[in-house]
């Protein structure tokens, strides 16, 4: 469990597995297209530790000039099913502390501007069913999904944007 929290919260392996769940299967190569800032040799690194964890698996390979090429897939659509609640506490705790740490270091730039950079928090508490609430995501992702598939251009910024989901109250009233 330890490793794969490890990996869900570093910032390099989070964005390969964004873009291999949006483009549904990615090689190396594809990666490094799309990243040209990532060393190769980082990029292995990461593969072969969302490999270990099972976060990511090879659905297929094929030769390209003599060396094979694997083709990744994430393995299931939530990355990970702890075991327990236990874990997953954990896995809500630390990733929140990684946020927190974002704003930390956002808020201590001299160069923080929270109307240029298009800072908000939202909280909407809506009542909806399962299936409502399942085809809101859905929606949601497809959005997402679109804009994550763009290609980067000169005037791009890194954004983080963090969708969470928590019932809201003792009897999810």
């Amino acid at each position: 469990m330890e490793k794969l929290l490890k990996v869900l919260t570093d910032p390099v392996s989070n964005r390969i597995l964004q873009m291999i769940r949006v483009r549904k299967k990615m090689t190396i190569s594809d990666i490094l297209s799309e990243n040209t800032n990532l060393p190769r040799a980082t990029v292995y690194r990461k593969i072969e530790k969302m490999l270990d964890v099972g976060a990511i698996e090879i659905v297929d390979s094929h030769k390209v000039r003599g060396q094979t090429e694997n083709v990744y897939a994430i393995k299931t659509i939530y990355i990970a099913n702890p075991e327990n609640n236990e874990d997953s506490f954990k896995m809500v705790t630390i990733s929140l502390m990684q946020i927190l740490d974002q704003y930390d270091r956002y808020f201590k730039s001299e160069n923080a501007d929270v109307n240029k950079d298009k800072l908000f928090l939202l909280n909407y508490a809506i009542s909806l069913s399962d299936k409502d609430f399942s085809e809101m995501m859905s929606g949601i992702f497809k959005i997402v999904d679109k804009y994550q598939k763009k290609k980067s251009s000169s005037d791009a910024k890194l954004r983080n944007l963090y969708l969470l989901s928590v019932p809201g109250g003792e009897n999810n009233e």
